[in-house]
């Protein structure tokens, strides 16, 4: 039996992601195609287009067998937690043999040695990571200019020359790809890394003159509901999806619920208790302090957070981080022992036949009903699984006030939705 897996956010899901899983049954010649998938909030700081059991009917439609929840206190965090995490939880299975992503730069060896030199410990490079942050370039820029002098330091420079470093660094696939390998050496997962190259649009794309457009360019007509206009663009079954999701006003979501969650309580947040957030320093807390006293939506409170020195990812990052009080040390404990728990949120019928399996060979609990693990929400439990767990229930329930429709507000979904079977 072959198994691979795969780290994915659906955000919806489109044909380049069934693209993804049909080379990866190829590649890797296997028999089922395990998915690791965020939850209803993303790895770019923002709520999902749908939510995540409606994502899940997507993956197994797609070709998927079965899909995992990533925990969120993972899923809303920069590309080395997502990825670590991700690869920890595929690797603590017991099943999977082969793991496939998908980059702009389709070449595994160069991308493995790139991120071998990220986890040598290089003071070298720390000082010239240093350097450019100090010169006001936004980290992942940063980053890029500190690797190349590291790499022209180190590495015969005329390899590294054929190799383009720079716009290597540039592809937002092949960062995580390059996260993905860190995590396999650090924690010496035993998972077989491939890649396949990334097909179709760039992924801030709203371009629709290609059959595999992005999963930007399916948000924007949603959000301007011209869902009908692309069609034919995305699988029939994702547009169904969407398009029952959109009659029951279900989507597209309404962010000012969101702008007033979150401005009430950076209000309510003394600076020290915003410097305890993860990914916030004291400057950054005041800059936050005073946008939200200025703010009235959250379009006006992302506008007042800009700056050159800052991504604007890094900002929605901070805020869902803020949105979820998730804590610097309790992320950090998150991060040392890694995910608690398997958390399934979906099979097909074929899929199934995996459970025995897992049950058999997996390094953590799996769950598939939350309700035998937890009754009610627990932040300051110090029992980690219990923790991650309300932060995945808090997301569903903090997801739904974003519905225009309030039908759909009710809490505690996570507790009576059952999982996903597709036959």
């Amino acid at each position: 039996m072959k198994v691979a897996g795969i780290i994915v956010e659906y955000n919806p899901f489109h044909h380049g992601h069934k693209y993804h899983i049909k080379k990866t049954r190829e590649i890797t010649n296997s028999d089922y195609i395990v998915a690791v998938m965020s939850g209803n909030f993303m790895q770019r700081g923002t709520p999902a287009i749908c939510d995540k059991w409606n994502r899940t009917k997507m993956a197994l439609k797609g070709g998927v067998d079965l899909l995992i929840e990533l925990p969120l206190c993972y899923s809303v965090r920069s590309a080395e937690y997502f990825s670590q995490a991700s690869m920890r939880l595929l690797d603590a299975l017991g099943i999977v043999d082969n793991v496939v992503f998908g980059s702009e730069y389709g070449k595994i060896d160069t991308l493995r040695e790139i991120a071998k030199l990220l986890i040598t410990e290089n003071k070298y490079y720390e000082k010239r990571l240093s350097h450019y942050l100090k010169e006001g370039l936004v980290f992942p820029a940063a980053r890029k200019y500190a690797l190349i002098d590291q790499i022209k330091l180190k590495i015969d420079n005329d390899y590294w020359a054929e190799q383009n470093i720079f716009q290597i660094l540039n592809g937002s696939n092949n960062i995580l790809g390059i996260e993905y390998l860190k995590a396999k050496y650090t924690y010496s997962l035993d998972l077989n890394l491939k890649t396949i190259k990334r097909v179709g649009q760039g992924y801030h794309s709203k371009e629709i003159d290609d059959d595999f457009i992005s999963a930007t360019s399916i948000r924007n007509y949603i959000n301007n509901n011209k869902l009908t206009e692309i069609k034919n663009k995305v699988p029939n079954f994702t547009y169904q999806i969407l398009n029952e999701l959109i009659q029951n006003k279900q989507i597209p979501l309404d962010l000012n619920n969101l702008g007033i969650m979150l401005l009430t309580k950076i209000r309510q947040y003394t600076i020290n208790d915003l410097i305890n957030i993860g990914d916030v320093n004291e400057n950054l807390a005041h800059r936050i302090k005073k946008a939200a006293q200025t703010s009235g939506n959250y379009q006006q409170l992302m506008k007042n957070l800009n700056t050159r020195s800052f991504t604007k990812t890094r900002f929605q990052r901070i805020l869902i981080n803020i949105l979820f009080d998730l804590q610097k040390n309790n992320l950090n404990k998150h991060d040392i022992q890694g995910p608690s728990y398997l958390r399934i949120l979906g099979f097909t019928e074929k899929g199934e036949n995996l459970l025995s399996h897992i049950n058999k060979k997996s390094k953590l609990p799996v769950i598939i009903n939350p309700s035998e693990y937890i009754n009610e929400l627990s932040f300051n439990n110090k029992k980690l699984l219990q923790n991650s767990l309300s932060y995945d229930i808090l997301g569903t329930d903090i997801y739904n006030l974003l519905y225009k429709n309030p039908v759909y507000r009710s809490s505690h979904q996570d507790f009576t939705r059952n999982v996903i079977k597709l036959d």
